[in-house]
């Protein structure tokens, strides 16, 4: 090979190279960010941060009172709490009076939670996250606060009186819900009001846990996943602070997990292999504990018995077990805070295996039976607990004795909250703000890595998960029925923007900035299409080669479609290639571009379908007896001016 033949083939290298890593940069989308931007969000991200807080002290306060009332006055049974930690060893022991009343308890608020459910919504005992997650993808954002409310409060009653599980997934929810009318009542786009959505979902779960970096990363990477958006961090970072600030002033600053430093062993070679063996090991029982989750999920929904009593009967057996296992009881956050500073006297190993297998049970049970309760917090008291019985037993066994007790359950947490939500991202800063230093960063990562390749892309709690945005979303827009009765011509518009192929690559770059827009059609002096550039492939370029034509990095006999075709068509097509907007072209003259169809336009039509301003849709629809040869006379008017020539050409197609 000679050397112009090595110079021409390098651009095409290059971008072939680094077009991934583009992609990936280029999904944050920094163009929209400006003062106008920062100042709407820094008022909404304030006001929906205050409501998240407030909703958090009132969760707290009737948390402790459901718990006073039921465990601590009638079954006569105190269970640890994190913050009492200076206490634990000295003044608590384990003992309940009254045992026999714990399934009475239970399986009484699992009945009136079932009757609430029944009688205003069978939503009311859903996960909460599972919710926002289905409504921010596939109901545009139809949030109740009515139900929501009922949600918070039937899972603030379960947890209270001890049924086993979390309000994170709740009150998430509700911060949610919160989040989108805020949206609605300053009259933001539909994008915007998704940015609101997580903000409030991750203000909330960020007060409850006192983690208000983690959970808005948590809210972001569970909702957008890989299509994370830069744009949606600083309203989910300022609602989450704002909400930890407000709820710790009035709450007193409790933490969620208190770190004992001076227990901390320094990290070696060592100790990284014996934290990844760990975290190998609770990838694997992260499965079993998602599979546990999803069969009794199942089994509940298969039980032909009246909703009410299915949330009764699993409030009963969750108290007949936990008879036995008290530990099981509530959020079992004290339980875990035992476990991080190795209090074996308190919580032995020999008692800490039953208990770990018995809260994963009772988190099943519960969370199948619709006691309206979370999985977000018994994931990381499950993690910890596993982590603690595991070096403690290795410890008995004379192995790994370079690694700390309180090291490992920290990783533990860590590790298995990656395997059961697939948020790896957020597990790490979550490790730095619960352990308030760098000092088991890279044990963090290396073991929240592992774990998440052991454990699975698609093992996760949530029913709801999606891997990718944008996948699900092109897959719910496909699979509505509504779409499948329509074509390509009653979706796509007629702007749309043309250059020359001679087009330098910077002015093309500066053409797409002026017009807000991520493609430009590639035509010859007689408007016939020769190929597409897309803006992440220009941007990618250096410097010294931005005075080049976009000749040498346009996509050429780019993917088509024309105006009769079905518009599944459309997704069928960006399913296979790695490019969201098509040129649509005449049926006559496969290079005269009529206009470039994208997802914009798909919910452009969706919103219009239906709409009693827009009637003339509805006769657009494609009828079963058109037949595949069903061909149209497509005729242009060649004198018309310049300027308007595509949009004439439609409107005549459009006539015809």
């Amino acid at each position: 090979m000679n050397m112009s033949q090595m110079s021409s083939q390098c651009p095409y290298i290059k971008l072939n190279l680094s077009r991934f890593i583009h992609r990936f940069v280029t999904r944050f989308d920094w163009t929209t960010i400006d003062l106008v931007y920062l100042k709407k969000w820094t008022v909404l991200g304030i006001i929906i941060g205050v409501f998240s807080g407030l909703l958090v002290i009132a969760a707290f306060e009737s948390i402790r009172i459901f718990s006073s009332f039921f465990l601590s006055d009638m079954i006569r049974y105190i269970q640890p709490y994190p913050e009492d930690v200076a206490n634990l060893s000295s003044d608590y022991s384990l003992y309940v009076l009254k045992p026999w009343l714990i399934p009475v308890i239970l399986g009484f608020t699992g009945l009136v939670i079932g009757i609430i459910s029944t009688k205003l919504s069978p939503a009311i005992g859903k996960n909460g996250i599972d919710e926002i997650s289905d409504e921010f993808h596939n109901k545009k954002s139809q949030f109740s606060l009515k139900i929501s409310f009922l949600r918070s409060f039937s899972s603030i009653l379960a947890i209270g009186s001890g049924t086993s599980g979390g309000v994170e997934d709740s009150l998430g929810h509700t911060g949610s819900t919160f989040g989108a009318i805020i949206g609605r009542i300053f009259k933001l786009d539909q994008e915007e009001i998704r940015i609101a959505i997580a903000a409030g979902m991750g203000s909330t779960i960020g007060g409850v846990l006192r983690l208000p970096f983690g959970g808005s990363i948590f809210s972001l990477e569970l909702l957008y996943r890989r299509d994370f958006i830069i744009k949606s961090l600083y309203p989910a970072l300022l609602a989450s602070i704002t909400s930890y600030i407000i709820s710790g002033i009035v709450l007193d600053w409790p933490s969620f997990l208190y770190v004992p430093h001076e227990f901390i062993i320094k990290t070696s070679f060592q100790s990284l292999a014996a934290y990844a063996a760990m975290a190998a090991i609770i990838g694997i029982i992260g499965i079993g504990y998602v599979k546990t989750v999803q069969i009794f999920r199942k089994h509940f929904e298969n039980m032909k018995i009246p909703l009410y009593f299915r949330s009764a009967l699993g409030g009963i057996i969750i108290g007949i077990f936990a008879i036995g296992f008290p530990e099981i009881l509530g959020t079992g956050y004290g339980w875990l805070q035992l476990a991080t500073v190795g209090n074996h006297q308190l919580f032995p190993l020999w008692i800490m295996f039953p208990v770990i297998v018995m809260k994963i049970f009772a988190t099943a049970v519960s969370n199948g039976s619709r006691n309206s309760t979370g999985l977000l917090g018994p994931s990381l008291v499950i993690g910890g607990l596993i982590g603690s019985a595991l070096i403690t037993l290795f410890h008995s066994l004379g192995i790994f004795m370079f690694i700390d007790t309180t090291s490992a359950t920290l990783i533990s947490i860590f590790a298995f909250f990656t395997a059961s939500t697939r948020t790896p991202i957020s597990a790490i800063v979550i490790g730095i703000e619960i352990v308030g230093s760098y000092t088991l960063l890279i044990p963090i990562v290396i073991s929240v890595i592992i774990s998440n390749i052991i454990s699975g892309q698609n093992n996760c709690i949530y029913k709801n998960y999606v891997s990718n945005m944008k996948l699900q979303l092109l897959n719910a827009k496909k699979n509505n029925s509504e779409l499948r009765n329509y074509l390509v011509r009653d979706a796509m518009n007629s702007d749309f923007y043309n250059i020359n192929r001679n087009t330098t690559i910077n002015d093309a770059i500066n053409i797409m900035k002026d017009l807000n827009v991520k493609s430009l059609i590639v035509t010859n002096n007689e408007d016939k299409l020769q190929g597409m550039v897309y803006f992440e492939a220009l941007s990618n370029v250096s410097t010294i080669q931005k005075n080049t034509i976009v000749e040498t990095i346009m996509v050429f006999d780019p993917p088509v479609l024309r105006p009769l075709d079905p518009i599944l068509n459309y997704f069928e097509l960006i399913s296979k290639t790695a490019v969201s907007e098509v040129p649509v072209v005449s049926p006559d003259d496969d290079k005269l571009v009529l206009s470039i169809l994208s997802i914009r336009d798909i919910d452009k039509l969706l919103n219009n379908i239906n709409d009693p301003i827009l009637p003339d849709l509805e006769d657009s629809k494609l009828q079963k007896h058109i037949t595949n040869n069903l061909s149209h006379d497509f005729s242009i008017n060649q004198d018309i001016h310049k300027n308007n020539k595509i949009l004439n050409k439609l409107r005549n197609y459009w006539t015809q």
